[in-house]
C-alpha cells in the first residue's frame, strides 16, 4: 500500500512562508465567471455626462475617455477592458458578478451596486464610496472612481505615471483597483482591514490600503494588490463565497487492468451542479471533468437528494506513462469543486476501461458540508459508509485546518503548499487532529460551536464615528490623508471559518487490489486519501435575514441556555 500521509501544520506553515508573492494578475476562469451569482456589480464607464447620485465633489458620473488620461497608452476600449480585467480577478472568489456598462443601468436584481468610472478629477482623491455597508445591510450602493484624479497627481515628469511608466498595465492597475476598492467599501470593508497580520504581505500589497496607510503612488501604477485575510473574510461574509466545496482525492486503480475513465457519484440538495476549478496538475491523468444530472434522486440518511455523475474522462499528459491512463496498481490524483452552496455528498467511485465498468475502484467514505445543530449549537460534518454491507471503514487520521480564504485547488494534495489562487501564501488560524476513528455507518467529526469565536468580529463604538466624519459621504481613497467616515455596526466572518480544510486518509481494511510484484489480486489493507475544502455559513436559524451573533448581541433574539442559537429558532418555539 503506497503512502500518502501529507504534511503536518508546521510543514505546511514553513513551506508557506517560503512561498514568493505572486505579482501577475490571475485570470479567473471562463466557468467559474458564468455560475449565476447575486450580487450584482455594475461598472459604469459613462460615454457622456450622465446623471448620478452626489459623491464627493461631482453630481454626476463624467465621460471615460483616454484621451482625458495618456491616449498613448491604446483606445478607451482596451483600458477599459484591462481596467475590468483587474477587477473581475480581484473579486474572483466572491458571490459577485462584474458587469461593465456604458450606460447608467436600471437594475432589476435585488442586490446591486454601481461604481461609475470617469476620466474626470478631484484632485488627489481617486474614489470615494457612499459608505463603510457594514454586513452589506444596503442592498443598493454607488460610488465613484476619478480616473483624472491619477494623472493629476501622479502624471507630471519623474512620476509614476509619465513617461515610460504610462503603460496600459500600470494605468490599469491603478484605476482597476481603486474602483475595487470604493465596491468593497460598499461591501462592508474599511480601510483599517488592510492591516497584515502576523506573516502576511506588507499593508500596503492589500486592496484596502490607501494614502494613510503609506500607498504610494508608484506601489498603486505597479502592484497587483489583493484582499487581505481580513478583508477576504469580511467580504465571504457579506456578499458570500462563489464556491461552497472543493474536492482532491489521492486514489490506487485497485484493477489488474488500466483505468481511462473514472465516475463519481454525487448526491446534491440541488438538481443542478456546476463545476469552478478542477486539479489540472501533473498527478491527474484526465482534465475538464463535467458533471451531469442523472435525472434521479436517492433516499439516504433520511433525505431525498439528487443523482449527479462527475466524470473524469478527458486524457492529458500526467505523470504516468500513458496520458489518461492509469496502469494496474498506479497511485493518481483528481479533484473538482463546485458553485454555489446547495449541498453535496461524495458518494462512490467506478472506474473503467472503454465502456467496461471494472469490478474493483476505490474505496471512499462520503462526506458531507456539515450543518449546526439547532438543540447544542454544535457545527458536525459527516462521514458516512456509503455501502456498509462491504464492511466498516477507518479514518487512519483527520487533519482539520481553519483557513481566512480558500486555498488554491492544486494545493490539495500531499506536500501543497498551502497558497491560494494568486499563488500569496495561506495561513492557518489553527489545525487539529482526530486519529483512528471506525465508520461503521454514520461518523460526526465536530468543525465547531455556534458560541466559538469568529475569527473577525469587530463592534464599532461611537468612538469609530469620530468628531468631522463624514457620515453618508462615505470614505475616501486619497493620495496622502485619510477621508474620515463612520463605522458603525458588527462586522464578521463566516462561522466556523472562512473555509476548513481537511485531509482524511480512509482505509479499507481487507480490501482486494492487484499486487503487481506478486502478480495477484491479494486481500490487505488499502488507503485512499481525501482532501477537502468547506466555506463556512452565516447561520440564520431563525431566518429572519441576519446573523444569528448580532440577533443575540443586540437582544432581536434570546439566547438563555448560552449556546449561540437563538430561542426562536428552537423547533418548540
Amino acid at each position: 500500500m503506497p503512502s500518502l500521509k501529507p504534511r503536518s501544520l508546521s510543514a505546511l506553515i514553513a513551506l508557506a512562508l517560503i512561498a514568493p508573492a505572486a505579482n501577475a494578475a490571475p485570470t479567473c476562469p471562463a466557468n467559474v465567471l458564468a455560475q449565476p451569482k447575486t450580487n450584482q456589480l455594475y461598472v459604469l464607464y459613462p460615454t457622456v455626462t450622465t446623471p448620478f447620485p452626489s459623491i464627493g465633489p461631482s453630481t454626476s458620473a463624467a465621460p471615460f475617455n483616454v484621451a482625458d488620461l495618456d491616449p498613448v497608452v491604446g483606445s478607451t476600449t482596451t483600458l477599459r477592458n484591462r481596467i475590468t480585467d483587474f477587477i473581475v480577478d480581484d473579486y474572483c472568489e466572491f458571490n459577485v458578478k462584474i458587469n461593465p456598462v456604458t450606460t447608467l443601468p436600471a437594475p432589476t436584481e435585488p442586490r446591486w451596486q454601481i461604481v461609475a468610472v470617469g476620466s474626470d478629477t478631484a484632485g488627489s482623491l481617486f474614489g470615494q464610496a457612499q459608505a463603510v455597508d457594514t454586513n452589506d445591510a444596503d442592498p443598493q450602493d454607488y460610488a465613484r472612481v476619478w480616473a483624472k484624479s491619477f494623472k493629476d497627481t501622479y502624471g507630471a515628469a519623474g512620476q509614476p505615471l509619465n513617461g515610460i511608466g504610462s503603460t496600459l498595465e500600470r494605468w490599469s492597475t491603478a484605476i482597476g483597483t481603486t474602483t475595487s476598492h470604493e465596491a468593497a467599501h460598499n461591501y462592508g470593508a474599511a480601510h483599517g482591514h488592510s492591516a497584515p497580520r502576523p506573516t502576511e504581505d506588507g499593508q500596503n500589497w492589500h486592496i484596502m490600503a490607501t494614502g494613510s496607510t503609506g500607498l504610494t503612488g508608484e506601489m498603486r501604477a505597479a502592484r497587483n494588490r489583493h484582499f487581505s485575510d481580513t478583508e477576504y473574510e469580511i467580504l465571504g461574509h457579506n456578499v458570500g463565497l462563489n464556491t461552497k466545496t472543493l474536492h482532491n482525492w489521492d486514489f490506487v486503480n485497485p484493477n489488474n487492468t488500466n483505468a481511462n475513465k473514472m465516475r463519481i457519484k454525487l448526491l446534491s440538495t440541488s438538481n443542478s451542479l456546476s463545476i469552478n476549478w478542477w486539479y489540472n496538475g501533473s498527478e491527474s491523468p484526465w482534465q475538464n471533468p463535467t458533471v451531469t444530472y442523472t435525472g434521479g434522486t436517492q433516499n439516504f440518511q433520511g433525505n431525498v437528494y439528487y443523482v449527479h455523475n462527475l466524470d473524469f474522462a478527458t486524457a492529458k499528459p500526467w505523470s504516468g506513462p500513458t496520458a489518461g491512463v492509469v496502469m494496474p496498481a498506479a497511485p493518481f490524483h483528481t479533484g473538482a469543486s463546485f458553485a454555489g452552496g446547495a449541498s453535496v455528498i461524495v458518494f462512490d467511485v467506478q472506474l473503467f476501461n472503454g465502456a467496461t465498468l471494472l469490478p474493483l475502484a476505490p474505496r471512499l467514505a462520503g462526506y458531507d458540508a456539515g450543518d449546526i445543530d439547532v438543540a447544542s449549537g454544535a457545527f458536525n460534518l459527516n462521514f458516512f459508509n456509503t455501502n456498509p454491507a462491504a464492511g466498516a471503514l477507518e479514518l487512519s487520521e483527520v487533519q482539520i485546518f481553519r483557513s481566512p480564504r480558500m486555498l488554491d485547488i492544486s494545493a490539495m494534495m500531499r506536500n501543497g503548499r498551502p497558497v491560494d489562487i494568486r499563488g500569496q501564501p495561506v495561513e492557518f488560524f489553527s489545525s487539529s487532529i482526530i486519529r483512528k476513528q471506525t465508520v461503521a455507518e454514520r461518523l460526526q467529526v465536530p468543525l465547531g460551536k455556534m458560541t466559538d469565536p469568529r475569527t473577525v468580529d469587530i463592534v464599532y463604538k461611537p468612538e469609530d464615528c469620530p468628531q468631522g466624519a463624514k457620515g453618508k459621504q462615505g470614505p475616501g481613497d486619497h493620495a496622502s490623508s485619510e477621508i474620515r467616515y463612520c463605522h458603525k455596526g458588527n462586522a464578521l466572518s463566516l462561522f466556523p471559518n472562512t473555509y476548513t480544510y481537511l485531509v482524511a486518509n480512509v482505509i479499507e481494511p481487507n480490501a482486494t487490489y492487484w499486487d503487481p510484484r506478486l502478480r495477484k489480486f491479494v486481500q490487505g489493507p488499502q488507503q485512499n486519501t481525501i482532501y477537502y475544502q468547506v466555506g463556512g455559513v452565516v447561520p440564520d436559524l431563525n431566518r429572519n435575514g441576519q446573523d444569528d451573533l448580532i440577533d443575540i448581541r443586540t437582544g432581536v433574539s434570546k439566547d438563555e441556555d448560552r449556546n449561540g442559537v437563538p430561542d426562536d429558532a428552537r423547533p418548540e418555539q
